[in-house]
């Protein structure tokens, strides 16, 4: 019973920690933001704050990984049924369950660029779809209609997110996948007037 209490109390203070720090980063990013100020808004001890933590950024990239673990569990999944308008709306939709922390992380304030993450993580099964359907390319033109496909859904993920995600996640799910499809539709028609 005493280690489902202490449980129960690590995960209390972590979830005011995260909170806290998601609150502070609304206003300055995570670089500015001490380990004293992030304990008094969470009104945690400091000694227990490095119980868990070595620093803020530490914290954040917990916050940051196990949203990504959550991704790729989308992402696989998607390219095994593949459905690549499938895997669109999953990111979407957790985006969207996310909100708050999504703002944050996807903001001038946040440490690391998360969406960069994303991009590696789709990359490899990304190329190995196109190829396989057929579209014959150098790998460098290939490389280059990914960073424009990526590079596009980036913006428009931010755009909806910072904008306060005022359209449902299938909608921008359906954007998205328009655009990207046509962007490769225009691929396989510039390669059959070759």
């Amino acid at each position: 019973m005493a280690d489902r209490h202490q449980d129960r109390r690590v995960t209390y203070t972590k979830m005011f920690l995260r909170e806290a720090l998601l609150e502070l980063m609304k206003e300055k990013p995570i670089s500015k933001i001490t380990p004293t100020e992030l304990c008094r808004k969470a009104d945690v001890n400091r000694n227990t704050f490095y119980a868990h933590y070595q620093s803020p950024e530490e914290l954040l990239e917990e916050i940051e990984g196990e949203l990504m673990s959550r991704l790729r569990s989308s992402i696989d999944g998607a390219f095994r049924t593949d459905s690549f308008e499938a895997l669109l709306l999953d990111i979407c939709r957790l985006i969207e369950e996310n909100a708050d922390l999504c703002k944050v992380i996807l903001s001038e304030n946040g440490a690391s660029d998360f969406l960069a993450s994303v991009i590696r993580v789709t990359h490899d099964s990304t190329m190995e779809k196109w190829r396989a359907q057929g579209i014959a390319i150098t790998e460098e033109r290939l490389e280059m209609l990914y960073r424009y496909c990526i590079g596009g859904s980036v913006i428009i993920i931010r755009d909806w997110v910072n904008g306060g995600l005022t359209q449902p996640a299938e909608t921008i799910a359906q954007i998205l996948n328009e655009a990207n499809s046509g962007a490769l539709l225009g691929l396989k028609s510039a390669q059959t007037l070759s």
